[in-house]
């Protein structure tokens, strides 16, 4: 009787440490969900500021016209060696 009393103790002692990991798993599922919707909602943020951008970028008349003529050399540099410099203004072009 006593191992089997013995056994039936381990046995409650295995469901219980059971019980214990699933409901940490089920906590850790619930977190992870949490941070997958996040991620979702910034996503869509993200998509609808860029389709928004991209109208107002097609829409807007204020461009300035000569803003192609930077990012090419002007013809008295044609057959010449060119050298693009970068900065945050854009592509410059110098002659080298």
């Amino acid at each position: 009787m006593r191992a089997r009393a013995r056994v039936m103790g381990e046995v409650d002692e295995v469901q219980e440490q059971i019980k214990a990991d699933i409901e940490a798993l089920k906590e850790q599922m619930a977190t992870m969900m949490e941070a997958m919707m996040s991620l979702k909602k910034m996503m869509e943020v993200n998509v609808a500021a860029v389709a928004a951008t991209s109208v107002v970028v097609e829409v807007d008349p204020t461009a300035p016209s000569g803003l192609n003529q930077i990012n090419h050399p002007t013809s008295d540099m044609v057959g010449q060696d060119v050298k693009e410099l970068g900065s945050t203004g854009g592509p410059h072009f110098v002659q080298v």
